[in-house]
C-alpha cells in the first residue's frame, strides 16, 4: 500500500512539474518542494558492517540408515509372529514361523524366520494386506522362492540415522558430498544435531508437472539419539558461503539497469545521487557492498524524484579536432 501511495504521488507531482514548465519558477519551486516531501516518506536503508551468509534449507524425514525387510524363504501360512512393533531384536533372533504349503493338509516341516540385523521392529506396507502392519497369524504369504515375497516386517537400526531429501535441479548444483549441515528434529528440537551430506544421486527423479528432483541423503553424526522415531520431521540447514565483517545493506537498496548496479544515495539538503556499486555475496535479504558506498551511507529503497543529473562525457571539439578524434570506419576489403 505504501508503494502504491508513492507511485500515485509521484504521478501527480510529475504532472504538476510538467504543467509548471511554462508557468514560471514559482510553480517549479513548489513542485520541487512537493517532491521532497514525498521522498521524505520513501523507505531508506543504511550501509553497515557485518556478516552475510548464503544458506541452504530443506525439510525431510528421519529414517534408519540400515533397515531391512524380513521375508520367509517359502510361501505358506503364518503360524506365529513372535514380536510386535517397536520391539528390540538381535541379529538372528527368531521372529516368525511359517507352515509351508498351499493347504493345511500339506505336511511340511515349519520354517523359522530370523531377524537379519539388530534393531527395532517396524511395519512395512508390502504385506499384501494394503496397510502398514506386521504380518498376522493365519495370513497366507508368498516366499522368496515364489518371486514376489510378502514383507513380514521391517527391522531398522535406529542408532544410526539419515534424513532423505528431494532437491530440485535448480538447487542441486549448490550441494556437495561431505558438506556439513545442522539438523533439527521438530519433536526433539532441544537436542543439537549435526550431519553431513553422504549421497547426491547422479540421476534425477521425474515428478508431476515435468519437474525434476534429485535424492540427497544426510547422515546424522550423533548415534543413539533418545526418543527418536523413524519418520520424524527434520529440518536441514547449511551455510554455503559467508563473508565476515564486510559492508552490507538490505537488498531493497540495490537497483540494476542494463547490467549496471547502483544505489540512490541520500544527500542531506540536496538531490539524490546515483552511486555505481560493485556487489559480492547476495542472499534473500542482504547484499555485500564491495565498492561504491561507505559505512554509514544511507540509500533509498525506492526511486526518488529529485535525482542529480549525471555528468555526460565531454563533447568532442568542433572543426579539425573533431575530425582527428573520430575516424570513420573503413569499409571491409579496403
Amino acid at each position: 500500500m505504501k508503494r502504491v501511495k508513492h507511485i500515485l504521488l509521484k504521478a501527480l507531482i510529475y504532472a504538476a512539474a510538467a504543467a509548471a514548465v511554462g508557468g514560471g519558477g514559482w510553480w517549479g519551486y513548489r513542485a520541487y518542494k512537493s517532491a521532497s516531501l514525498v521522498e521524505g516518506e520513501i523507505e531508506k536503508v543504511t550501509v553497515k558492517r557485518g556478516d552475510i551468509e548464503i544458506k541452504f534449507q530443506d525439510i525431510g524425514d528421519v529414517a534408519p540408515k540400515d533397515v531391512l525387510e524380513v521375508y520367509s524363504r517359502v510361501g505358506g501360512r503364518v503360524t506365529e509372529i513372535l514380536v510386535k512393533e517397536g520391539d528390540k531384536v538381535t541379529k538372528g533372533q527368531k521372529v516368525a514361523v511359517i507352515q509351508p504349503g498351499q493347504t493345511d493338509t500339506d505336511k511340511y516341516v515349519p520354517v523359522e524366520v530370523f531377524a537379519p540385523i539388530e534393531g527395532t521392529v517396524m511395519t512395512c506396507s508390502n504385506n499384501n494386506s494394503g496397510s502398514n502392519a506386521l504380518a498376522k497369524p493365519d495370513q497366507r504369504i508368498s516366499g522368496l522362492a515364489d518371486g514376489s515375497p510378502t514383507c513380514l516386517m521391517q527391522v531398522g537400526d535406529l542408532r544410526s540415522l539419515i534424513v532423505d531429501l528431494s532437491i530440485s535441479e535448480m538447487e542441486i548444483m549448490k550441494l556437495r558430498v561431505g558438506l556439513p549441515v545442522k539438523v533439527t528434529i521438530d519433536a526433539l528440537a532441544a537436542i543439537p544435531l549435526t550431519g553431513h551430506i553422504t549421497l547426491i544421486s547422479p540421476k534425477a527423479d521425474n515428478n508431476r508437472g515435468n519437474s525434476k528432483s534429485f535424492k540427497v541423503q544426510i547422515g546424522i553424526d550423533q548415534r543413539g539419539i533418545p526418543g527418536v522415531k523413524s519418520g520424524m520431521t527434520s529440518r536441514i540447514s547449511a551455510v554455503m558461503e559467508s563473508r565476515r565483517n564486510v559492508l552490507t545493506m538490505p537488498i531493497s537498496g540495490l537497483f540494476e539497469e542494463g547490467g549496471r548496479k547502483f544505489a540512490y544515495l541520500v544527500v542531506p539538503g540536496g538531490k539524490s545521487r546515483k552511486a555505481d556499486i560493485k556487489t559480492g555475496l547476495r542472499n534473500e535479504t542482504d547484499v555485500e557492498v564491495v565498492s561504491g558506498l561507505k559505512e554509514g551511507d544511507t540509500v533509498y529503497a525506492d526511486k526518488p524524484l529529485n535525482i542529480e543529473e549525471e555528468k555526460k562525457p565531454d563533447a568532442a571539439p568542433a572543426g579539425g579536432a573533431m575530425e582527428s578524434a573520430a575516424v570513420p570506419a573503413m569499409p571491409a576489403g579496403n
